[in-house]
């Protein structure tokens, strides 16, 4: 039978062996943080090089908003066959055990500015683990023409090494970044704000790394230009609306453009997100200024000449499903000199309602792009995507006559409001989760004008934000909404709008209650007056 004090020891020793085991085979984490996809901002992985013993592990953590590989190899000469994760989709990582010394460079396949090191030797290279980074800012809140500052800590000093401190939007585009000399293991720097990257209402990240061996810190700040008032105009989610001097809608006409790069030869892109039967879809895009040269021109592309120029442009395919999967459109149109294209589809009276695909594919010698290699062929290769349904209209009575506000979705829209004395529209829509909503609602101006806002579940949405834009007529101001589907609550706010109507109710003339009794009264006497002649 074991002692006590044996089975103490043997407990002591146990615990012991489990730590060190835990210790041995611990395993190193790497982040790819949101906006690696993006490549203007520094850094990509954090840390960047690291050092580790044989047969331990390194879990790599996707936080960026887009899909990622860990594959072995430089960009320019390709994959070395080591190790290769696949698509790592956001959220999500991946694991690898190295059981072999070596040198492990890697890169992303789709982003192969974002590369990395493992060195793997004997335990010994865990004596320069990595170095950790912390930093904080003096605010959380910033207005235009403030200055962040933005000061932290490393967990090791290394002399001549930089502290490299940028910042992104939510979406992880780069807006600006600072290079810090150290001479100690605290820093600190100023980051001034202006410029128009710096959007109303945004939430902003501020990262920092210390050289590419450390992790990387993160602070969120949030920008907020303009004066802010307390609504009374919605008790329920105290609305906060942003003062605004402007006259006119402020929100974008149209969605941003995007543009092709050597990451994707080719874009495509709809003027609107919904559209209804009989309306007209106007279809943009561009193509990379660098893929003649890249595929070898002449060999692969099929090209026109420019006009009477000398110049030669691509030719684009356009292919345009309904919801059934029938080609309804199928097209081709070259791009001008600066790589841009253009069409229009005008969806049929009693066209299907639902989601319509758009593919464009630039155009290729018969039977070479199956010949490409797959990375070469998906950039040449374009989608999107826009939806049509039936219009609805909700009509509000005012003092001035009936407006009709009319509603477009692919949600269903509920709780339909309008208050004159909040001047605000309100509604609810409701959609499949995991989805995209849209919305257009086209707005009189007679029922409400002004510095129109749109708020979502209570949240301003930014001027220069594509969840919202707006095209004006002489007489209306129609809003494209944009959101993820589950259950919202929609608030548009004027400063001008038209008064309800009251039905009156101001008290009819007190002779009027008596006058049926007056009617009879007057009656009977006539009857008696008659029958008492008779008598006569």
């Amino acid at each position: 039978m074991i002692s006590i004090k044996n089975f103490t020891l043997l407990l002591v020793l146990t615990i012991i062996a489990g730590v060190s085991f835990s210790s041995s085979f611990a395993d190193t984490e790497v982040t790819i943080p949101l906006g690696a996809s993006h490549s203007e901002n520094p850094y990509s992985l954090s840390p960047a090089v690291l050092n580790v013993g044989v047969n331990e592990t390194i879990t790599w953590k996707n936080n960026d908003n887009a899909i990622h590989t860990i594959t072995t190899g430089k960009p320019q000469l390709g994959y070395d066959g080591r190790i290769d994760s696949r698509i790592i989709q956001p959220g999500k990582e991946f694991s690898y055990q190295f059981t072999k010394e070596g040198v492990y460079a890697y890169y992303c396949l789709f982003h192969p500015w974002m590369t990395g090191l493992v060195n793997v030797g004997t335990d010994t290279t865990k004596a320069n683990p990595a170095i950790q980074i912390s930093i904080s800012t003096d605010k959380v809140s910033y207005n235009n023409a403030d200055t962040i500052q933005v000061s932290g800590q490393v967990s090791k000093f290394i002399p001549n090494e930089q502290v490299t401190v940028w910042i992104t939007d939510d979406q992880g585009k780069g807006i600006t970044i600072s290079h810090v000399e150290t001479d100690s293991n605290v820093f600190s720097t100023n980051i001034p704000i202006h410029g128009a990257l710096w959007i109303p209402g945004n939430d902003y990240k501020v990262f920092a790394q210390y050289g590419t061996r450390s992790s990387v810190a993160l602070a969120t700040i949030t920008y907020e230009p303009q004066l802010s008032v307390t609504s009374n105009t919605n008790s329920q989610s105290n609305v906060t609306i942003y003062a605004n001097t402007q006259n006119s809608v402020l929100y974008p006409h149209e969605h941003k453009k995007l543009e092709a790069n050597s990451n994707q030869y080719i874009t495509v892109q709809e003027q609107n997100n919904l559209y209804t039967p009989i309306q007209t879809v106007q279809i943009d895009g561009t193509i990379w200024n660098g893929v003649y040269q890249q595929l070898g021109g002449a060999k692969f592309l099929v090209t026109a000449t420019l006009g009477t120029s000398d110049s030669v442009t691509e030719l684009v395919t356009i292919q345009i499903r309904d919801p059934n999967g029938k080609l309804v459109y199928n097209n081709k149109v070259q791009s001008d000199a600066t790589g841009n294209y253009h069409t229009s589809y005008t969806v049929p009276e009693g066209a299907a309602s639902g989601t319509y695909g758009i593919e464009t594919t630039i155009e290729t010698k018969q039977g070479i792009l199956g010949t490409l290699d797959a990375s070469i062929s998906s950039k040449m290769k374009s989608s999107s995507s826009f939806t049509v349904t039936s219009p609805s209209e909700f009509t509000v009575k005012t003092q001035t006559g009936d407006l009709n506000v009319q509603l477009n979705s692919n949600s269903t829209i509920s709780n339909f409001e309008f208050s004159s004395n909040a001047k605000k529209i309100s509604f609810d829509v409701q959609g499949q989760s995991g989805t995209k909503g849209v919305t257009t609602i086209t707005i009189p101006k007679a029922l409400l004008n002004g510095n129109l806002q749109v708020f979502i579940d209570g949240n301003l949405q930014p001027y220069d934000s594509d969840n919202v834009i707006a095209t004006e007529t002489s007489s209306d101001i129609t809003l494209e909404l944009n959101y993820h589907h589950s259950t919202h609550t929609i608030d548009i706010v004027g400063t001008q709008s038209a008064q309800d109507y009251q039905p009156s109710t101001q008290a009819v003339p007190e002779f009027s209650s008596i006058a049926p009794l007056v009617l009879i009264m007057s009656i009977i006497l006539i009857v008696i007056f008659t029958r008492f002649k008779l008598y006569l």
